[in-house]
């Protein structure tokens, strides 16, 4: 089933709000190798149509990372002329800055203020280097198809992180980012479009801060989980993940677990959960080196152990083919039968195989490109766009980018939860439906229902993620647990691959019991340990008598108040914050002035 949602104001929607919000935290505890999340490249979102422009890259980034991508692909480009790495594909000489200064010193050859305008060249014109001064009152580059302004390096994008990082520090809003560094040299500015040469010895980065690990690993320090720190996490168990509070800890049916004589506890493969490292942690990004082009073959990669993962210790690509309905023909990592994690192995599992959207956007293409992205969610595998989505990069057009995003969630149908926006109901029953449910006629997507209604209810096998068993009889959800079968338990899928066993078990009972096309609503929904009864747009597992993590005080009464106001309320003081910190730092810089707009940040006059 499709998963998209249309609106221009979706992340102001309090719906998608409890969506974001309940898919992270009903997989907080499993381990973060084997949660999908949504990728994209950056070369296709950001530069898709040639420009490299740092204004332009501030706003797309800032825009991609609201919207909800949490892993960026990243090729970077290093000049070595200018000792440097950055996101153009071809090195703009020392010489051009010398050019532009004379050209902005002519009275016969200045340089005009618009992108519409004819390009100009300074006297020095049989360099071939032309030049024109873009909206932003930028110098743009034309080298052969790309067109860049000399700041366009890799602290556009730590600039922006860190901005992020500082402002989204809320539990209601921490989310952890992935970056993957393809690496590639620059190509000359006399044949840009042939392949750069290799670089070695002293052309290549040296210098600590030349170095793409040792720059990130500065400009980011404090917010990174780093190989060195899974290492000594991975050694004692008993110090580290086991250290907090139960509800952080992974589930251990993930991971292989080893213990010695003295009863300290190790594992060679496991992973820690989001809520570990982004709450107990407090660390937020996790970085990855993916390709490396032959021409860096000597770039020794292991120097920056410490900060950046291996080639492929992130990632493991997965090729998928599927019907446009989104259903998956090959690569759907769902075992029937499977029990163990190791029969169904998603860890890190990425693929990119995902219709181009060319042309015009209707709703029949969006339609096809969301149930595609959707079907490979329910397979464990996380969507990654390597597309410039209808030809508009996602600082020109973020709506397609955020549809596709929003279509990697893999548990709510369009529209659900209902009611995420309203306190609701008298007299203590809500108004609205506060309880989950797994509607079979929508695929396995989940709905909010009354908890009164009579349902069965999903029960899991032992602790086994792939396990499922039904419920005995049909009850409310308030008495669930008790009629569930020995050796079961009243549960909840964690991640969109359990997910698809639940659904894929009910589809296997008798019609009698459990049928989609029923017209009687207990044969074709079924109970999930999920509710909401605590806090309005708060969900949480444990049964009705779950809390929600987010009130200090359970026994306060403005705690059934909505959680979406206090959401609204955070992300109008991060506009604020972030704005100030914009302005702030560029006071400090070059007094040049930066704006912050919605859904996005997009800085004027960002030094490099």
């Amino acid at each position: 089933m499709s998963n998209s949602y249309y609106s221009k104001n979706t992340l102001d929607d309090a719906t998608w709000v409890a969506v974001l919000l309940s898919e992270r935290d009903v997989a907080g505890q499993i381990p973060i190798n084997f949660v999908t999340n949504p990728a994209v490249s950056l070369s296709s979102a950001c530069f898709g149509a040639g420009l490299y422009n740092r204004k332009d890259a501030t706003k797309c980034i800032s825009n991609l990372l609201a919207v909800g991508y949490r892993r960026l692909v990243l090729d970077l480009y290093w000049s070595v002329e200018r000792r440097r790495w950055t996101f153009c594909p071809v090195t703009i000489p020392a010489k051009a800055d010398v050019m532009v200064s004379a050209s902005e010193a002519s009275e016969t050859a200045t340089m005009t203020a618009s992108t519409n305008s004819s390009s100009t060249t300074s006297d020095a014109a049989a360099a071939s280097i032309t030049a024109y001064s873009d909206s932003h009152g930028d110098t743009v580059y034309e080298l052969g198809p790309y067109r860049c302004t000399n700041d366009i390096d890799l602290s556009t994008l730590t600039d922006v992180l860190v901005g992020y990082f500082q402002d989204t520090t809320s539990q209601l809003i921490t989310y952890t980012t992935y970056l993957v560094l393809n690496l590639h040299v620059a190509g000359s500015d006399s044949a840009p479009t042939k392949p750069a040469f290799a670089v070695t010895g002293d052309d290549l980065p040296s210098a600590q801060i030349e170095r793409v690990g040792s720059f990130l690993d500065v400009k980011l320090r404090g917010y990174l989980y780093s190989p060195s720190q899974l290492a000594k996490d991975r050694s004692n168990l008993n110090e580290s993940w086991y250290e907090v509070e139960e509800d952080y800890m992974p589930i251990v049916q993930y991971y292989t677990i080893h213990e010695d004589k003295d009863g300290i506890q190790s594992t060679p493969d496991g992973w820690p959960s989001s809520k570990y490292i982004q709450l107990a942690k407090s660390d937020r990004v996790m970085m990855e080196y993916g390709s490396v082009d032959p021409q860096l073959a000597t770039y020794d990669l292991s120097q920056d152990q410490d900060a950046v993962f291996p080639p492929g210790y992130l990632t493991s690509a997965i090729q998928v083919s599927g019907a446009t309905n989104g259903s998956m023909t090959s690569g759907c990592l769902y075992k029937a039968g499977a029990t163990e994690v190791s029969r169904a192995n998603s860890s890190w599992a990425m693929s990119n195989d995902i219709p181009v959207a060319y042309g015009a956007s209707d709703d029949s293409t969006m339609q096809s490109l969301d149930d595609t992205i959707a079907g490979i969610t329910g397979c464990g595998i996380s969507p990654m766009l390597n597309s410039t989505l209808f030809g508009q990069t996602a600082d020109v057009n973020v709506d397609h980018y955020r549809n596709v995003s929003l279509a990697a969630g893999w548990a709510w149908a369009i529209g659900e939860p209902q009611g995420a926006e309203s306190g609701g109901g008298t007299q203590g029953v809500p108004e609205f439906g506060r309880c989950a449910i797994m509607d079979l006629s929508l695929g396995g997507r989940w709905r909010a229902t009354n908890c009164t209604e009579q349902r069965r209810g999903a029960c899991r096998v032992g602790n086994s993620p792939f396990s499922w068993a039904l419920s005995n009889s049909t009850v409310d959800f308030y008495h669930v647990s008790d009629m569930c079968p020995p050796g079961s338990s009243f549960a909840v899928p964690r991640t969109g691959l359990e997910n698809t066993y639940l659904y894929k078990y009910l589809l296997t009972q008798p019609r009698s019991i459990i049928d989609p096309e029923s017209l009687d609503l207990s044969q074709r929904e079924i109970y999930l340990d999920f509710n909401s009864l605590d806090v309005t747009s708060c969900w949480v597992a444990g049964g009705p008598g779950a809390s929600c993590p987010y009130t200090s005080n359970p026994q306060q009464l403005e705690r059934k108040t909505v959680l979406v106001a206090a959401i609204a309320g955070i992300v109008i003081c991060i506009i604020t914050a972030l704005t100030l910190f914009v302005k702030c730092n560029a006071n400090r810089r070059n007094s040049r002035r930066r704006k912050r707009v919605i859904e996005g940040w997009e800085y004027e006059g960002v030094p490099s």
